[in-house]
């Protein structure tokens, strides 16, 4: 299991043109075969293939892997540098069950 931290941040709503500050979040995640499975049928491709996965793919990916209950759809797009290469060491290293 992973858990990483997205930080708090403020953005800005177009429609009603006010500064929305969204807080700290934590994730717990975790790379299985159930995580698979749910971004497999959604995508109808191969997870564990040499393919590039697309920005899009690969957060789809981080929110099937989420065990963290409630987490607001838009956090995933403030997912940072450092949060995506720990996933992605993460996803990488040579576990066994």
């Amino acid at each position: 299991m992973l858990q990483i931290t997205i930080p708090a941040v403020e953005q800005w709503d177009e429609v009603n043109q006010e500064f929305v500050n969204l807080k700290e979040q934590t994730l717990q995640l975790e790379h299985s075969l159930v995580s698979i499975s749910k971004w497999e049928s959604k995508w109808n491709k191969a997870f564990l293939s040499s393919k590039e996965k697309s920005v899009e793919e690969t957060i789809d990916y981080v929110r099937c892997m989420t065990l963290t209950k409630n987490v607001k759809p838009e956090i995933y797009n403030f997912l940072t540098a450092d949060n995506l290469s720990e996933i992605n060491r993460y996803i990488d290293a040579p576990m066994t069950a």
